[in-house]
């Protein structure tokens, strides 16, 4: 053993700059690898840390109604049913509301709470995690904390189609319902507010039911339950509701993304170390060969120098891992701002030992193999044949490019045979640029598809969009429709109504009606089979679908208010608002189960229209009968830009890891090749090539390999990379992508990696100019 430790400390001695590069790579993968296991493994888990502190409930329903006779039916209902663990029920307001947020509009469904008794609830408790300044006023979930919205500051809020102005109190973390993410979103007002809004009559009285569960995987059967019971019961009666299967799914969305993109990273990086370190090995042996040789014949066993070997890549690699998971550790806060703008939930950051452990696991157990595997030529030398410098004194190779006979200029034939001569270094760099390639087609597809141009990421995540959304009483839809005829600025007015309908033998789904999908503006919506078009069709999200062993043809029973019907599946659709719980129906499909009170339409209004302004005016030639006039592209700017945020960030860290690791593999490969060409190189300036030439000619050898694998790469890259993303998103319930590839990016993207390359390949090369012929034969 101590044999082997002094091989590899002589080792490490004269291999600085090996080491140097060796260390960044093993670093970079530990800092990602470390990251991804921090966010896949416990910062998940915060949001169950979360729930048992507050005491949060496993199923949440607000309804709109109240009285004792109300509250007594919930409260029989929940004790007769053996699930229950325990539950709370309290008086609230609720009504659909939205306010500035993210330089666009939040909106969502408010549930109005007084503070004291939001603060004594047993079950579903929050805690207020700022607060200060004004005395009166209202408290905001924390997620909604921003450069706009903070403790002091004046917030206008519209509740329905009023508008009420509140200074902010401060913020607060509730676990189910402090998020517009969680379909239904808390409000905790003073009290002398929640009396003034209470006496305005804007927010419908409402009944807040927290249940905790002896089971919490059993909410969604005892949400779709409870919905089912009151449905049958109070018949025309407005229900919100989730559950925690939901919930811990929805406010995790931004934690999924990028913790797959962290981890993908983290493994293409290592894959790269380990390229690099075996190929070191290899070089490592053909340039010692003597030495081996010479170590063998002092007594020196294979399993020696292996060991030697072994130690060296290994220590150096669990030295850099532990630095890595340290490195990650700072850089986790920054993070952590990024999710909890999505998440609001607080995270604490804490040592955790499993991931370091694993970390130091994976990356010690893959250096470890690449080691073993690369150096097992070491027990066929022999000591005789490795003093004669190998196996062989000549190469009989084929001549790839004569140059007796070659077109090509003198150095660019000197660079040909110098890349066919290098067949290790060429597989480096492919797998190098391969891996690259698809980094960067990701980036730019991103790019084009959420940073430059949200419309395909919210066509594939949010569904249908439209310039607004009005919601109007039934009893005044005709002249609403007769008026949107007739007014110029609207270009196109059409049903799409969201409800919610109850699968028998499932969950509840949230159904769109709408009078004829066809004149829907996202077509792609259906990824099999085609929208209902009769009033005994549904189409059913595919995720659900897959869940439920569904298929195109099947039968399935809905029920809205106590009445169910059969309905054959038409097509599968893939949108992510309710994570894969949706279905289509056509208006009079659901009109079979249930009557509709208020119907939402889409509008598209023509381009110079503000959306704002005309929404105002429908809301007052139409004032009693217009229950919300949304602006949509406001909304979806608010909501989309925490993830265009993120998403900038990742493909900013994406392209400077990329130059560091192109930059780190040709550093290893252009030293090796002076090493081993450091004679010819001598003989060459003899002979009169000058140094331009020489550095021209090593940069370019490693050109070919370079451009082949650049191309098949950004080609195969741009193929796959929608399914890729398809199943990366699978979780959220979508299966099908078709992000548009902007195949110009990709192009420039292709070119400047290789002229980057290039250009570090010729600035490596600069240590040609110390190589002195005279020096050489001198036998330095």
């Amino acid at each position: 053993m101590r044999k082997s430790v002094l091989l590899a400390c002589s080792n490490l001695r004269r291999a600085k700059g090996q080491t140097a590069a060796i260390i960044v790579f093993i670093l970079l993968a530990a800092l990602m690898l470390n990251l991804w296991l921090m966010l896949a493994m416990d910062y998940k888990q915060n949001f169950d840390r979360y729930h048992h502190k507050l005491n949060a409930e496993h199923v949440t329903l607000c309804a709109q109604g109240s009285g004792e006779e109300m509250k007594a039916y919930l409260a029989q209902t929940l004790e007769q049913d053996r699930r229950t663990k325990e539950y709370c029920l309290d008086d609230a307001m609720s009504m659909v509301g939205s306010f500035a947020y993210n330089g666009g509009e939040m909106n969502t469904d408010f549930v109005v709470l007084e503070k004291q008794a939001a603060l004594d609830r047993s079950v579903g408790k929050l805690e207020i995690v700022e607060e200060g300044g004004p005395a009166s006023g209202v408290y905001l979930p924390m997620l909604y904390k921003t450069g706009d919205i903070t403790v002091g500051k004046t917030i206008e809020i519209t509740i329905g189609s009023s508008q009420e102005c509140y200074q902010v109190c401060g913020f607060f973390n509730n676990v189910m319902a402090g998020s517009h993410n969680c379909s239904m979103c808390e409000l905790i007002l003073t009290d002398d507010k929640y009396q003034e809004l209470e006496k305005k009559g804007y927010a419908p009285k409402s009944i807040l039911t927290s249940v905790r569960l002896t089971d919490k995987w059993e909410g969604e059967d005892f949400e779709a339950m409870l919905n089912n019971k009151l449905s049958a019961k109070y018949p025309e009666l407005r229900v919100l509701s989730n559950s925690y299967a939901l919930v811990s799914k929805s406010r995790y969305i931004s934690q999924m993304i990028c913790s797959g993109v962290v981890s993908a990273m983290a493994f293409f990086v290592l894959l790269i170390a380990l390229v690099v370190i075996a190929s070191n090995i290899i070089h490592y042996i053909q340039e010692n060969m003597k030495n081996l040789g010479a170590l063998k014949a002092m007594g020196y066993t294979s399993r020696q120098l292996m060991a030697s070997l072994q130690l060296q890549f290994l220590g150096i690699s669990l030295i850099a891992a532990t630095a890595g998971a340290g490195l990650s550790y700072g850089l986790f806060p920054a993070v952590n701002e990024m999710m909890v703008s999505q998440t609001g939930i607080p995270y604490d950051i804490r040592f955790l030992p499993l991931p370091l452990a694993m970390v130091l696991g994976v990356l010690g157990g893959a250096v470890a193999a690449a080691v073993w595997l690369a150096s097992r030529r070491i027990k066929n030398i022999e000591p005789i044949t490795a003093l004669r410098q190998g196996t062989r004194t000549h190469d009989f190779k084929r001549n790839c490019v004569p140059l007796e006979r070659t077109g090509l200029p003198l150095n660019l034939a000197l660079s040909m045979k110098a890349t066919c001569s290098g067949i290790k270094q060429n597989v480096t760099i492919c797998v190098t640029m391969l891996v690259i390639s698809l980094i960067v087609v990701f980036s730019g597809v991103m790019t084009e598809n959420m940073i430059k141009d949200m419309t395909s990421f919210l066509n594939l995540i949010v569904g249908e969009t439209a310039d607004s959304c009005v919601n109007i009483n039934t009893r005044a839809e005709d002249a609403f429709l007769q008026k949107m005829k007739e007014d110029k600025r609207v270009e196109k007015a059409y049903l799409y109504h969201s409800t919610e309908v109850r699968h028998v033998g499932g969950v509840g789904l949230m159904a769109t009606l709408c009078d004829d999908f066809s004149a829907a503006n996202n077509q792609d919506i259906c990824v099999e089979g085609r929208f209902p078009k009769y009033d005994n069709e549904t189409a059913v999200a595919v995720k659900y679908a897959q869940e439920k062993g569904l298929k195109v043809g099947d039968e399935v029973h809905l029920t809205v208010e106590g009445k169910e019907e059969a309905y054959l599946i038409s097509g599968f659709t893939q949108i992510s608002n309710n994570l894969g719980k949706d279905c289509l129906l056509t208006r009079a499909g659901y009109e079979k189960l249930g009557k509709l009170s208020d119907l939402s339409y889409y509008l598209n209004l023509a381009e110079d229209v503000d959306i704002d302004d005309f929404n105002e005016a429908m809301e007052t030639l139409f004032e009693g009968d217009i229950n919300t006039a949304l602006n949509i592209l406001s909304i979806l700017d608010g909501s989309a830009s925490v993830y265009v945020s993120l998403m900038t960030i990742i493909v900013v860290a994406i392209f400077i890891l990329s130059a560091i690791i192109i930059a780190f593999v040709l550093y290893l490969l252009v030293r090796t090749m002076m090493n081993n060409r450091k004679q010819d190189y001598g003989i060459m300036k003899a002979l009169g090539f000058t140094t331009r030439q020489l550095i021209f000619q090593t940069a370019a050898s490693l050109m070919p390999a370079a451009i082949v694998s650049t191309a098949v790469g950004l080609t195969v890259s741009s193929l796959i990379i929608n399914p890729l993303t398809a199943l990366f998103l699978n979780r959220i319930g979508i299966v099908k992508c078709t992000f548009a590839v902007p195949v110009g990016f990709i192009t420039v993207a292709g070119v400047g990696l290789v002229l980057l390359a290039f250009a570090i390949a010729c600035l490596l090369s600069l240590r040609i100019r110390k190589i002195a012929p005279r020096a050489l034969l001198a036998g330095e």
